[in-house]
């Protein structure tokens, strides 16, 4: 190639080999008998003079902006904010459905543990999909409130497709007292589930609020009006799983000994841990949990974001 005046042609050709064709500046100097430094000064000008334009596309249906402004005023690993039409907790839970179960296909793998929590929009997500890429799915939390919305529906949904295997908890999240809770957690199929929580390696955890109430542990009939009193007089704003959670991040374990669900300890240890939230009556409780660092990642709706951000 001379050495002469640039042509478009020129630069266009060692454009396409370095951008299209993958090959690196060394190997182009060597086929066109030019320096690497001279290849590279080519480069950049076929930017500057316009032949190389760079577009960038986003991800449909999700606001770029704001799934990055999520991850670093939070510290997330990943984070999604969804559009959805309107500001409406049942709009959200049938959007937030279909990406988590989109997110499925990114976040585990073949030999991965899959955790899940109960929640209306976890039930959403199972609804969507027809096949996991993964063979183990554990539920993370005792039956919470109505069974068509509890982790134990999730996991029944999940184990039915093909090459999957449940580990389900087919007893309550919160118990009437520690003793019966002991005695539920020796049970053998529930044991089995709990001694799965260590294995998990990617969880998806709904989050429930307790101020405004939108929290199926709340509806546990196990957990009477002075029980809820008390954890709202401590600060309850919000739970993921059974890990209670204060405005500041802070966990109130005042009822732990007596939920039958993975610790706030065992829930940390999982390296990938993604809330699955949104909606005027959860903002404040996505936040305090975002606040707890509970959460590696977030998907939320676009309104909920916007919130998060403001505050």
């Amino acid at each position: 190639m001379s050495d002469g005046p640039l042509t478009s042609v020129q630069l266009a050709h060692v454009a396409r080999e370095y951008y299209v064709n993958g090959k690196s500046r060394v190997e182009i100097a060597e086929a066109t008998g030019l320096s690497r430094f001279k290849v590279g000064r080519m480069i950049d000008e076929a930017v500057a003079r316009g032949i190389i334009r760079f577009e960038i596309t986003s991800v449909p249906g999700v606001d770029v902006d704001l799934s990055m402004g999520l991850r670093q005023r939070f510290g997330l690993n990943q984070a999604i904010a969804v559009d959805v039409p309107v500001d409406a907790d049942t709009e959200v839970q049938s959007a937030l459905g279909t990406t988590a179960a989109q997110l499925i296909e990114e976040l585990v793998g073949p030999d991965d543990v899959l955790g899940l929590t109960s929640g209306r929009t976890l039930n959403a997500m199972a609804r969507e999909l027809d096949h996991l890429p993964c063979r183990s799915v554990v539920q993370l939390a005792g039956v919470a409130g109505p069974i068509q919305e509890s982790g134990l529906e999730v996991i029944r949904r999940l184990a039915a497709l093909p090459n999957v295997h449940g580990w389900p908890i087919y007893a309550s999240l919160v118990m009437s007292d520690e003793q019966t809770a002991q005695g539920v957690l020796r049970q053998p199929g529930v044991r089995a589930a709990v001694d799965m929580f260590d294995d998990v390696t990617v969880a998806f955890c709904a989050i429930g609020s307790w101020h405004p109430p939108n929290s199926l542990m709340m509806e546990n009939p196990a957990l009477d009006d002075s029980d809820r009193e008390a954890l709202l007089a401590r600060g309850a704003v919000a739970e993921v799983a059974s890990s209670i959670v204060t405005d500041s991040g802070d966990i109130i374990h005042d009822i732990d000994s007596r939920c039958v669900a993975i610790s706030e300890k065992q829930l940390r240890a999982i390296p990938s841990r993604l809330g699955v939230a949104g909606g005027p009556s959860k903002t404040r409780a996505v936040r305090a949990v975002l606040n707890s660092g509970l959460l590696t990642g977030l998907a939320t709706d676009v309104f909920t974001a916007e919130r998060l951000l403001a505050g």
